[in-house]
């Protein structure tokens, strides 16, 4: 059996907070010149403030190893015991999660780290004046990055590209100012404004009515993250200095989440879920949205949330024995595709490229906000063709994960209603995806953390090509009202599905650890310009420098 470590179990929590006294530069800065970008630990035996081990001076290294001290914790919520030579959640992947040593000492750290959580939280490092862009003596919102809380790059990654800057207020989500109107709208979640005494580009800051700010906190968890995120959003835009705390958005969001409370590492893609999934359900809960489902046939699109990130999966499926057709329309707020190529198979089923969806084929399915006796129906064939860069293409995943694919004794077989009537189990059977009814913004996760055979994850490491511009048409069923001809549905569609990217989370490193950041599109005085988001720290790029990064999750906003 392997040792656990007994070493933190020493550490007395009630003195630990007056240990964690004001953070900011290494106690040895004036002597050895530290850095102040440097990663910080906090020894929790005597309370030493110090540079880590990858630093050029090593300080908090060197103290532990010359005083014998044994736990120190990082400013990014790591605890890491000198005397066994290992971070504490290694050290406890050993151990057998029903071992009583091991969830005392679980306990013993979660404590800690809301200490020294709460501790920085309350004792910021002094912020610079204001930083703004200035462009032709014209002031602009200012781009700032967001403070790390520990472990938290897979946060802010995310809340950076959904902090909704002028390009993503004024520009897209069809030029409605949908999330202006809702999520700035003081009324929606009871906050009033309050005009700073230096305000000077006519931004405001807010502050809860605290009758009411009770009354949302004890009506649901999903309220109070929409009253959090407002709150982010507002006050976000008059942030003093480079960075903005988002401890009050981040902790609504753990609350509701619990595999967010600690300060592992997490998944970006699954925080977006989380956060989108948790506003909409507060905005549904506070609206108490009444809907006929069967006016929609399906989930229909209530919330603000989900108008602008909601869209439908079509799964197509055809019986190869008896030649039946059926059709499922989920709903989703990304789309999740597999990082691979097409397999160029010749598409044989049609021989036009636009065809229309006979209403015979489709009287009984259920199609969100469609009625077979209003709406034509319009499937384009498309048949991929190959790439000459030596790059894999976004474009080719989208044309992976449309493809036909045939589901055999090899996969899965198709259980076809109408050939187990004839005694037939299981049959072979085409399936392929559709996209639909398309939201403002199309968010595409790409797999690169997959499950292997040995339900181990890995991580998928080839570089996907970004394109700067997408035209979806060739993926996407077209929906009409009205007495129209295939060809003039097409027509309409003409320039509906063109979308640019505005967004960018990536991810570096593999399996057992790496990091998250950002890029995002900010409009300047009428010129887009892109940044780099890496936590607190910024910088302008260039537009090839987005499209050549190792995307994980891309935002593309429809093009009006």
């Amino acid at each position: 059996m392997k040792q656990i470590c007994s070493h933190i179990q020493n550490v007395k929590k009630e003195i630990i907070s007056n240990k964690i006294r004001q953070l900011g530069y290494c106690d040895n800065a004036a002597l050895m010149s530290c850095k102040p970008d440097d990663e910080k630990w906090l020894c929790l035996d005597c309370g030493f403030f110090g540079c880590g081990r990858s630093s050029d001076n090593q300080c908090s290294l060197k103290h532990n190893e010359q005083q014998g001290h044994a736990v120190a914790i990082s400013d990014n919520m790591t605890i890491w015991c000198y005397k066994c030579d290992n971070d504490l959640d290694s050290i406890l992947d050993d151990i057998d999660e029903k071992n009583k040593s091991r969830q005392k000492i679980e306990k013993i750290a979660e404590e800690i780290k809301q200490l020294m959580f709460t501790k920085i939280k309350q004792n910021k490092d002094k912020q610079p004046t204001q930083t703004q862009i200035s462009t032709n003596n014209q002031i602009v919102p200012q781009v700032f990055g967001l403070k790390n809380l520990g472990n938290t790059c897979f946060f802010n990654s995310i809340m950076q590209v959904h902090i909704l800057f002028e390009n993503f207020i004024n520009q897209c989500l069809n030029g409605t100012k949908i999330l202006q109107q809702y999520y700035l709208n003081q009324k929606d979640y009871s906050v009033i404004q309050k005009q700073s005494d230096d305000d000077d580009d006519g931004w405001i800051e807010t502050k809860p009515k605290q009758q009411q700010s009770s009354r949302i906190q004890s009506s649901s968890k999903g309220t109070s993250i929409n009253l959090a995120f407002q709150n982010f959003l507002l006050n976000a835009r008059r942030a003093k200095g480079n960075s903005y705390d988002p401890y009050d958005v981040f902790k609504q969001c753990a609350q509701i989440y619990g595999r967010f409370r600690g300060m592992a590492q997490q998944d970006a893609g699954e925080l977006l879920r989380c956060l989108l999934d948790a506003l909409a359900t507060g905005e549904e809960k506070l609206k108490n949205f009444q809907v006929n489902k069967s006016q929609t046939n399906g989930k229909p699109k209530k919330t603000v949330i989900e108008n602008i990130f909601g869209g439908y999966l079509c799964n197509y499926l055809k019986c190869l024995e008896c030649n039946r057709v059926s059709r499922t329309f989920d709903f989703c707020l990304d789309y999740s595709i597999q990082i691979s190529k097409p397999k160029y198979k010749q598409n044989i089923q049609h021989e036009q490229q636009y065809e229309e969806i006979p209403s015979e084929e489709i009287k009984d399915e259920k199609i969100p906000y469609f009625d077979v006796h209003e709406h034509i129906l319009v499937q384009k064939n498309h048949t991929p063709q190959p790439s000459n860069s030596p790059y894999l293409q976004i474009r080719e995943c989208l044309d992976s994960f449309t493809e036909y694919e045939e589901l055999d004794m090899k996969k899965n077989y198709f259980k076809c209603e109408v050939c187990k009537k004839n005694g037939k189990t299981n049959t072979r059977a085409l399936r392929k995806f559709y996209l639909y009814d398309l939201p403002e913004v199309v968010t595409i996760v790409l797999k690169r953390f997959q499950q292997t055979s040995q339900n181990k994850f890995q991580k998928v490491t080839e570089h996907v090509q970004l394109s700067e511009f997408l035209d979806f048409s060739d993926y996407t069923l077209l929906k009409q009202q009205g007495k129209y001809t295939v060809e003039e549905v097409v027509e309409d569609y003409k320039d509906k599905l063109k979308y640019q990217l505005y967004g960018v989370v990536v991810h570096s490193g593999g399996m057992n650890g790496g990091h998250y950041i950002a890029y995002v599109k900010h409009n300047i005085n009428g010129k887009d310009s892109w940044f780099y988001f890496s936590d607190s720290h910024y910088s302008q790029c260039t537009i090839k420098d987005v499209l050549g990064a190792q995307a994980y999750i891309a935002f593309y906003e429809k093009i009006v």
